[in-house]
């Protein structure tokens, strides 16, 4: 019974992220659609911004790169922190599945591995992903004082790469390397958006892509570019602080069950504790309160998810 829910949630968490990849794409075509004056047509050299060019890949490429990056993203002794991460969590996992649920060490291992390996590629990508947006407004100010100085983007690109010792500046490294080599703007920029697709970054990419294929105010739109991220920046940390109180009440109010259940049940009443972890008929309350308090934390996250 416990087997096959976790199966149904399983099935679940894969739909849940199809879907959210599928509302990705619907608003990156929805904003191309709307901020692209020009024609649309299905050839490349008459459009000014061909999206689909800029992140789509084979199921093999993708691997390799989700790969590649996980493996910068870890940072030194990589391999080390994998597998001491993998045993911390493969004994964590075995020891709650098999005392929660009365799972086998095997399908316990079989139900854990899958999950951290989400879990820690996700966390992974968010903090690229908000180093890299952290780090993106001073690019931006760079590049802007480059271009207004007379210098080339491909020389704004190489000076931001040698100037920036963080994830941004390691990544304009190595679009001016790859510049130099005589790869295409196209395809360093296309490369460029697969590893750090924010919109932030996207939009600069297409400003970029139109300014050397077409021409433009280069500075002007860089400018409006780092306001926009400067003022969104202003509301997001705005946002975080208005609802720092009720973030953390709702951290109390989930964790409270779990260590009344597991620590002070325990010790202040070890028969009770007992009669809910071992006795059959006791099992029941136990799934109840996980149940309910994965549901209650499914409301509170959306819930502030919701906050905008």
């Amino acid at each position: 019974m416990i087997a096959n829910l976790i199966y149904c949630l399983f099935i679940a968490l894969g739909l849940y992220i199809f879907h959210k990849q599928t509302l990705l794409k619907a608003r990156r075509e929805s904003m191309l659609r709307d901020n692209n004056p020009l024609p649309v047509t299905k050839l490349l050299e008459n459009r000014a911004v061909d999206m689909e060019a800029l992140t789509h890949t084979t199921f093999s490429q993708r691997l390799r790169r989700n790969a590649s990056n996980t493996i910068d993203d870890i940072g030194q002794f990589a391999l080390l922190k994998i597998l001491v991460f993998y045993i911390v969590a493969g004994l964590t996992g075995s020891y709650m599945f098999s005392t929660l649920f009365r799972f086998s060490t095997l399908l316990s291992l079989a139900i854990t591995l899958p999950v951290v390996t989400f879990l820690g590629l996700r966390f992974l990508d968010i903090r690229a992903q908000n180093t890299f947006e952290e780090h993106f407004p001073d690019a931006l100010n760079m590049i802007a004082s480059s271009v207004s100085a007379g210098e080339s983007l491909l020389h704004a690109i190489q000076f931001i790469g040698q100037s920036l010792n963080n994830i941004v500046g390691k990544e304009f490294k190595i679009m001016g390397e790859r510049l130099n080599m005589g790869e295409s703007t196209d395809n360093v920029f296309r490369k460029a958006c697969q590893r750090f697709p924010t919109p932030a970054f996207q939009f600069f990419v297409i400003a970029m892509r139109v300014n050397v294929n077409r021409g433009g105010q280069l500075r002007n739109v860089i400018t409006q570019l780092n306001r926009v991220l400067f003022n969104a920046r202003s509301i997001e940390k705005k946002k975080l602080a208005m609802t720092a109180e009720a973030r953390m009440s709702a951290y109390i109010i989930c964790a409270l069950p779990f260590f009344f259940l597991f620590v002070i049940m325990r010790f202040l009443s070890p028969e009770n504790y007992d009669f809910v972890m071992n006795d059959p008929n006791g099992r029941p309350i136990l799934y109840y309160t996980l149940a309910s308090e994965a549901i209650g934390m499914a409301i509170i996250a959306a819930l502030m998810r919701s906050v905008k």
